[in-house]
Order: C-alpha cells, then sequence, then structure tokens
C-alpha cells in the first residue's frame, strides 16, 4: 500500500509534499534512533523499514505509537506540521487582524493569504478558517458588501466547527443581509443560530456572545430597543466566561449605543470600556467606531453640536483607515447632526457624499437614510418639491429593506412637510401609510 504525501518542506517559497515514511526517518534519525530502538518492543525493524521506504502504511495504532516513541502529538506527524507551527499562525493572524483594523489591507490580505495556505497545508482546519474570515472582512472593509457576502457564504457552508467561528460567519452573513436591504431575514438567521446552539449544550461562551452582540446591533438598526436591552440582560451571564476579548468590547460598544437621554453617564461608562479594551489589541477601525456610537447616542439625546465632535472624529479616522461603509455612515450621522445644528449647507454636502458612496456600493440599508437626510435638509431650504421626492424615495426604501420603524419615522416627517405647504389630502395618505407600518412594527 502506498502512503499518502504530507509536507514540511519548501522549493521556490512553496511548501513541498513529504512522504510520510520519509518524515519518520528523518525525525528518527534527527534524534540518532536506530530502526530497531524506534520500533522498539512493539515492533520490528522490518516493518518500520517499510513504513520508511513507503511500502507499508501504519495503523492508527502503530502512527500513535511512533509518534509517541519521536515524542510528537500524531496529527504533527501525520501531516509533517513543524513545532510551535500552530502558536506561530495564530500570532500571525492577529497582527494580520491588526494591520486590517489599520486600514493596511494589501498587507493584510497578503499575511492571510499566507496564513490560510500553511494552515491548510497542515490541516490546521481552524487557522485556516479564520484566516478565510478576515479575507471577507477586508472585502467588507473596502466596501465590497457583495464579494463578503459570497466569500462569507461559502465559508459557512465548508466550516464544521469551531463554534466561535461559525458564529462569527453568520453574525457576518445577518450583517450582509442587512447592508442588502433584507432585515427581516437577518433576524430569522440570527435568531435561529442563536436558538440552536443554546439548545446543544454545553454552550459555547464566545460563539453565543457573538451572537448576541450581532442580534442586539440587529435590533438597534430596527429601532428595537426593548428586545435589544433583553438579550443585553440575557447575554451579562456569559461576559464573565467570554475568552474573546474583541467580543467583549463589542458587547460594551453596542450596550453603550442603547442607552437614551438619562443614561448617558453609562452610555459613556460603557463606550469607554469598549475603547480601552480595543486599544489593549491595538483595534484602530474599532475604535473609530466607538466615536461614532458615542455620536449616535448623543444626537439622539439632543446633544447635535457634542454629538457632530464625535462623528467627526470618528469619521477622520474611518476615512484613514479605508473604512468605506463605515464612513459613509458616519458621515450621514455627522450630516443630521449638521442639518439639526442648522449648518444646512455643510450638511447636504455631507449626505450627498455619503449618498454616493453608498448607491456605489449598493447599502441598501444606508441608501434610504441618505435620501431622507437630504430630503429634510432640501425642506429647510425650502425646495418643498426635491424634499418630497427624496423623502418618499426614503420610505419606499426602507419598505422593502423591512425597516418598518425607519418607515413611520419618514412618513411622520414627510407629512410635517406636506401640512406646511396645505397639502392635507397628501399628508393624510402619507400618515395612513405611516400607522400601518406602525401596526406591523407592534
Amino acid at each position: 500500500m502506498t502512503q499518502t504525501a504530507t509536507g514540511t518542506g519548501r522549493a521556490g517559497g512553496e511548501l513541498v509534499p513529504e512522504p510520510l515514511g520519509d518524515r519518520i526517518r528523518r525525525l528518527r534519525m534527527a534524534r540518532n534512533l536506530t530502526q530497531r530502538e524506534l520500533a522498539g518492543s512493539r515492533y520490528t525493524r522490518a516493518f518500520l523499514g517499510a513504513i520508511e521506504s513507503g511500502t507499508r502504511s501504519p495503523s492508527q495504532e502503530a502512527l500513535a505509537y511512533l509518534a509517541g516513541r519521536l515524542g510528537l502529538p500524531v496529527d504533527d506527524l501525520l501531516f509533517g506540521r513543524p513545532a510551535n507551527v500552530a502558536a506561530e499562525l495564530a500570532a500571525q493572524l492577529s497582527e494580520a487582524r491588526r494591520s486590517l483594523s489599520a486600514g493596511d489591507l494589501d498587507a493584510a490580505d497578503r499575511a492571510l493569504a499566507d496564513i490560510q495556505r500553511r494552515a491548510e497545508h497542515y490541516r490546521l482546519d481552524d487557522v485556516a478558517g479564520w484566516a478565510r474570515y478576515h479575507r471577507a472582512e477586508a472585502q467588507l472593509h473596502r466596501g465590497r458588501a457583495a464579494q463578503a457576502s459570497a466569500a462569507y457564504d461559502e465559508l459557512a457552508t465548508d466550516l464544521t466547527g469551531p463554534e466561535a467561528l461559525r458564529a462569527a460567519v453568520s453574525a457576518r452573513q445577518a450583517y450582509c443581509l442587512l447592508v442588502g436591504g433584507n432585515a427581516p431575514r437577518a433576524v430569522a438567521l440570527l435568531e435561529e443560530r442563536l436558538r440552536r446552539l443554546r439548545a446543544t449544550p454545553p454552550v459555547d461562551p464566545d460563539a453565543e456572545l457573538r451572537l448576541t452582540n450581532a442580534l442586539m446591533y440587529t435590533f438597534l438598526e430596527l429601532g428595537w430597543r426593548h428586545r435589544a436591552r433583553k438579550l443585553e440582560r440575557e447575554v451579562d451571564a456569559v461576559l464573565g466566561r467570554a475568552t474573546h476579548q474583541e467580543w467583549v468590547a463589542q458587547f460594551h460598544a453596542v450596550a453603550g449605543q442603547l442607552r437614551r437621554d438619562g443614561e448617558l453617564d453609562e452610555a459613556d461608562r460603557l463606550l469607554r470600556e469598549a475603547v480601552r479594551r480595543y486599544a489593549e489589541l491595538g483595534l484602530t477601525r474599532e475604535i473609530a467606531l466607538c466615536h461614532w456610537a458615542r455620536g449616535y447616542v448623543l444626537l439622539r439625546a439632543g446633544r447635535p453640536a457634542q454629538a457632530g465632535t464625535q462623528l467627526r472624529q470618528a469619521r477622520e479616522l474611518l476615512a484613514e483607515v479605508g473604512a468605506v461603509l463605515d464612513h459613509a455612515g458616519a458621515t450621514l450621522e455627522l450630516a443630521e447632526a449638521r442639518r439639526r445644528e442648522g449648518a444646512l449647507a455643510e450638511a447636504g454636502q455631507l449626505a450627498q457624499e455619503a449618498a454616493r458612496t453608498v448607491t456605489d456600493c449598493e447599502h441598501r440599508e444606508l441608501m434610504p437614510e441618505a435620501d431622507r437626510v437630504r430630503g429634510l435638509v432640501r425642506a429647510a431650504q425650502g425646495d418643498t418639491a426635491e424634499a418630497r421626492r427624496l423623502l418618499g424615495r426614503s420610505i419606499d426604501r426602507y419598505e422593502r429593506a423591512g425597516l418598518t420603524g425607519e418607515v413611520v419615522v419618514t412618513c411622520r416627517q414627510l407629512a410635517d412637510i406636506l401640512l406646511s405647504t396645505g397639502e392635507h389630502g397628501a399628508a393624510e395618505a402619507v400618515l395612513r401609510r405611516g400607522l400601518r407600518a406602525g401596526e406591523r412594527l407592534s
């Protein structure tokens, strides 16, 4: 029987397959052992010679015996893994993650491709899976949501474990659905994945935390704060057992955004804790997202000037690291802050800039938001016809995306404009549409 070739060598920078027998001979000789010494009392010298020559394959029992005699884990012997290669690749993966967050996308891509190739070669499936996950993250970072979505879907099909990686992929699949204008499906995916995870104990706390973070965020985007706060209470007990510190930081960031006026001190505490943890991990983009989150909270607490300070900082940092979709989102939020301050020209320019980006990237969650902000700016500038067009399109787009809460809000805003111009019939029709949406929401 001929043995499978699996390798450790390199030629021209490429990993070269090394037959198992050659590997056993190399390792034996490196330890100054004869064939008889390695075979010990359990096997004959001739048996070991046949394995080394490739004319015989060892059984699992023989392989385990020989690995033990050589002082190696079985898989390291079987797959030709160099000493400490798993730890080395994990460290490189962490460094690539930091490069990605800092916006050094080309370097991160190269490193992740190499990590994936080596991990696959050495059958380190978990490490290879994480490398593929972060390569998809790089696509999302660049604003290529469709390509990222396809990569997450492919990875989800290939994965059998670990649970934490599967949860991370599910969370990103749901985010891509949200970006693609399918909020109901995003919620359904996360709820089903979380239900299945919790139904098969012991539950991986990191996986539960990642899925819960994603569902809390999605509920927040849908305006379902009460449901998000309920999830926050449910997962609170998991925090102490979670080991994935980035996801612990993420929990604090999302929980901070759930606070409103009267809870600003608590929001600030949670977001500062998120920033502290992200800083320890060296994650630049995520720190910028915390500034955006702080601006988001302040704006909804009726403090647009303070919100603007945070949002400008977020916008600058996100531009520096090249996070295309996040930059557009923070820009839109800043446009709304400036509109509320009465800086209409600047608000319009910011919203128009964001609109171009989200249209190019087909970000169907932010496209209606861009329409809404621009419509409200036009209304304040006295261009009622354009305001009606933009707000009407915003309502249509929100409805198609399943963002029912935003439909209700935008219908009320458009109705106010129509009432101010004496168009009572049109205002009534828009309000009725908002009421129907509100009934679905409740």
